[in-house]
Order: structure tokens, then C-alpha cells, then sequence
């Protein structure tokens, strides 16, 4: 590092045409100035300026020396320029992952406005249900639905996702409407395997806290195909409201024991702690901020 700040200075001896004004640049005494140079002409064992009490020249060492000082101060400020660049204003390319579920319901619906607000961000989108490893990959943010933030990360809470029992109008034709936790071990409870909402099911409610040991004839790791189940009439589900949004406002599914709530689960946003986020990663995070709830996407 010394040595680093040693070129630094005999590049501005040079370009100011002595030590005392390299010195007023560089906002220290002649003494430091010529000092380094000293260091600098010992470590390479060479002299890089003939040196009077009127002028000074280089060397022909000094000239090689010089020559690279320059270059090496060049691309130093071309690196903070181009640093600062994405520092100051979104741009590059940004790396999201997303579990699949909130990427096809919710950031499918808001991206177009993103990338229309921020024109020199090239977004990579990728769709997982597994939690990216941020430090082994180009990962800029995960976006992620849990009750457990995972640990050596920042985790920003987003907004709380309430999770509802929801059945289609056929299969309460069919089947009758529960009104308590508990008559739906009469009922086919579908659920996520491998999701936060398993079997036993947990609702608080007016008489207090209920578990439930729910049954079914189908456990699948896709929302998706679960979501397809439900309107369907297959059974009873208990998912995230944002999977549910439109098809509730559409009057496909309906919502059930309204009384009881199951625990409540979050969207976080997660980087890699201690660094600074670059512009592009706080836009991104700023965006979803200000969007809030993923059921009003």
C-alpha cells in the first residue's frame, strides 16, 4: 500500500513540476513528499529525478516509472468513475431470485412498471423455491416467503402475508361449510408439502387456540397445481391469500372461517450483510416497498 501512495506521488511530482507544488496538491508538507519519493527511489533502486536547487528531470528509469504511475492513475479514476456511476444512478444488470408462486402471481405484474422506471436496469429473474445462495452466485436479492429469515443474511420484511382456508362454491355444495377449526378432519384438506402450512393446521379464534389433524387425498410441492385443485372442487386448502387474489375476487373460491386465523407468515428481502447495496438493488427494493401488500398487485 505504501508503495502504491509512493507512485501516486511521484506521478504528481511530475505532472506539478516540483515537490512543493505536488505537495499543495496532494495537501501535505514537501518533507512528506520527498520523503516518498526517497522510499520510492530506494525500493527500486534506482534514481527517477535529477534533481537542482532550480529544476528537475527525469531519469530514464524515472520515465519508464512514469509512464506506468500514469496509466495505473488512469485506470484508477476510470474505476471510481464507473463505480460511482452505480452508485449514483440504477443501472447494470440485477439478479433476483424469487420463489415461483410470488414471481408468477406478483412480479409479473409489477416489473413492466420497474423496468419502464428504471431504463438502464437489465433485470434476471430467477424462478426458485429454494433459497439462492447469495454468496455462491451472482445473486443480487432473494425474495422470500417465511416465518424464518434465513441466518448470515439482511433480511428486510417486506409486508405480512396472512395465510386463508379457502374451498370452491361446488365443493361446499357438495360437502357443507365448516364452522369451526375442527369439523374439517371431516373434510379433503389439500395442503403444500414442504410449504409453512402443513397438517396439523393451528388457528387462534374467539375460543382460543385449535389444532387440527387435517387429511387428504392430494399433497403437492406446486401452488400452482394446488390452486388448480381448489377451484377445481377437490377440497379445502389453507395458502397464502396473495395465491388466492384473483380467483376470491372472481368468486371461484371462497374464503372460510374468517374467525380464525392461522399463523401469519412474510415476505422478506434478503442480501449479503455488510455490504453497500448498489443503486440497482435499492431501487428494486424501494419499488416493492412502495408497492406494499402482494394481494393488491
Amino acid at each position: 500500500m505504501d508503495r502504491l501512495i509512493n507512485m501516486a506521488s511521484f506521478a504528481e511530482i511530475v505532472d506539478a513540476g516540483g515537490l512543493s507544488a505536488a505537495a499543495e496538491r496532494l495537501n501535505c508538507s514537501r518533507a512528506v513528499v520527498s520523503k516518498r519519493l526517497s522510499a520510492l527511489e530506494q525500493d527500486f533502486g534506482v534514481t527517477l529525478l535529477n534533481r537542482t536547487t532550480r529544476r528537475q528531470s527525469l531519469t530514464e528509469a524515472g520515465q519508464t516509472l512514469y509512464a506506468h504511475c500514469r496509466r495505473m492513475l488512469d485506470e484508477m479514476l476510470s474505476a471510481e468513475t464507473r463505480l460511482h456511476e452505480f452508485s449514483a444512478s440504477p443501472s447494470g444488470t440485477l439478479r433476483v431470485s424469487a420463489p415461483h408462486s410470488y414471481g408468477t402471481r406478483v412480479l409479473s405484474k409489477r416489473l413492466p412498471e420497474f423496468l419502464q422506471r428504471y431504463p438502464d436496469i437489465r433485470l434476471e429473474l430467477q424462478l426458485a423455491d429454494q433459497l439462492a445462495d447469495l454468496a455462491g452466485t451472482a445473486v443480487d436479492i432473494a425474495v422470500r416467503l417465511t416465518d424464518k429469515p434465513a441466518p448470515g443474511l439482511v433480511a428486510r420484511k417486506l409486508v405480512g402475508v396472512p395465510y386463508v382456508v379457502c374451498a370452491s362454491p361446488d365443493y361446499l355444495r357438495r360437502h357443507g361449510k365448516p364452522q369451526h377449526p375442527h369439523e374439517l378432519v371431516r373434510h379433503n384438506c389439500l395442503y403444500y408439502v414442504g410449504g409453512i402450512i402443513q397438517t396439523p393446521w393451528h388457528f387462534d379464534g374467539p375460543d382460543g387456540h385449535s389444532v387440527v389433524e387435517v387429511q387428504g387425498s392430494l399433497t403437492v410441492n406446486s401452488v400452482e397445481v394446488l390452486r388448480d385443485a381448489v377451484v377445481g372442487g377437490l377440497g379445502i386448502v389453507a395458502i397464502s391469500r396473495y395465491h388466492l387474489t384473483d380467483e376470491i375476487a372472481r368468486g371461484d373460491i371462497v374464503e372460510l372461517l374468517q374467525d380464525y386465523r392461522l399463523p401469519e407468515r412474510a415476505i422478506y428481502l434478503m442480501t449479503l450483510p455488510d455490504r453497500l447495496l448498489p443503486a440497482k438493488t435499492r431501487a428494486f427494493i424501494d419499488f416493492l416497498w412502495q408497492r406494499g401488500d402482494p394481494a393488491q398487485a
